[in-house]
């Protein structure tokens, strides 16, 4: 496979076509290295031979390059509240990344399904309504509503952007669950989710009342602690 280190290959192949909640590779990263293989000269029905992966899955992957990088962390294979491929794959027909941001942020906040997603965006193009319209009208049609404590945070610094795009999706994972797990032990029923650029914590009434208790600016403090992490492991 043109491209792509033996040791990339055997991690793409190990990431797709399988049903195993721990892989390699986020999807993402599943997208970066088929976009790399691709521009090296592989076609696409070479690469659906090599990764056993049919076009139309390829093209979905292909499909998240597309998305806001803000958003771009936040796509997993399902649990840990990620959005899962399936439905980000769907926020590359909003062609605004504004509208993909809000989206994936009610997705989360509200776990909205694949097919409300599907919906939401339908209504939208259908009736030219507003992103947050659309998304309200599908909600509505919801017997109960769900809503979580989301929290967004910003990497602030350069120098911790680039130690954080240097490591895998599972290394920030695990960088960042320890964190907030040695941190902040008060919090319970949490997830976080860590990208280069910005950091997403999701709970219920717990998380909330420990933001508001916070003496300082919450994501200073997550920035701090990030920093002081990254330059214990050099």
């Amino acid at each position: 496979m043109k491209g792509l280190s033996a040791e990339k290959q055997r991690d793409l192949i190990l990431s797709v076509g399988i049903h195993k909640q721990e892989r390699p590779l986020s999807p993402l990263e599943v997208a970066q290295f088929i976009d790399i293989a691709i521009k090296s000269g592989n076609t696409k029905p070479e690469l659906s031979e090599e990764i056993l992966l049919s076009p139309d899955m390829i093209d979905r992957f292909l499909r998240l390059l597309r998305l806001s990088e803000d958003i771009q962390y936040l796509v997993g294979w399902g649990g840990k509240s990620r959005i899962s491929f399936s439905t980000a794959s769907e926020f590359a027909r909003l062609q605004s990344l504004e509208e993909q941001e809000i989206l994936a942020e009610k997705t989360l906040e509200h776990k909205l399904s694949k097919s409300e997603v599907m919906q939401v965006i339908e209504t939208k193009n259908k009736f030219n309504k507003t992103i947050n319209e659309s998304f309200q009208a599908i909600l509505d049609m919801r017997p109960q509503v769900i809503k979580r404590c989301l929290f967004v945070g910003a990497i602030r610094s350069s120098e911790l952007q680039n130690k954080l795009s240097t490591m895998s999706q599972r290394e920030r994972d695990i960088l960042f669950d320890n964190i907030i797990g040695i941190n902040f032990p008060a919090v319970s029923n949490w997830e976080g989710l860590l990208g280069t650029t910005r950091f997403t914590i999701i709970g219920n009434e717990d998380l909330e009342q420990t933001l508001n208790k916070q003496e300082t600016d919450f994501s200073l403090t997550i920035n701090n602690y990030l920093e002081l992490s990254t330059k214990s492991n050099e």
